[in-house]
């Protein structure tokens, strides 16, 4: 579970998605379904909050790590997401005003 807090932490995340694009769509409340538009390959994503914190689990290896490192990191899907529902969020916004 990656918790989100510090943005220049997911800097290195979000500069992956110039490279690679990823298309976004929800597939359920709290669970999105994020596919990178070169390689094809879709991850779930999902979105929880405890105590007023919000929390990401990526299906990917950098998300969930299997091999190796125990630890996950921020990974460009779970960056693609927090932009799209950022860009949701202020688009309800100014659409309220």
């Amino acid at each position: 579970m990656i918790q989100v807090k510090d943005p220049k932490v997911w800097e290195r995340a979000a500069d992956r998605l110039r490279k690679e694009p990823q298309r976004v769509r929800r597939h359920e409340p709290g669970l999105y379904l994020v596919t990178n538009k070169i390689k094809n390959h879709t991850y779930s994503v999902r979105v929880t909050r405890r105590d007023g914190k919000t929390f990401l689990t990526c299906g990917c290896e950098a998300g969930t790590p299997h091999t190796g490192r125990r630890v996950p990191m921020p990974c460009k899907h779970a960056a693609a997401l927090i932009i799209f529902l950022r860009a949701i969020r202020e688009m309800r916004r100014r659409a309220s005003h």
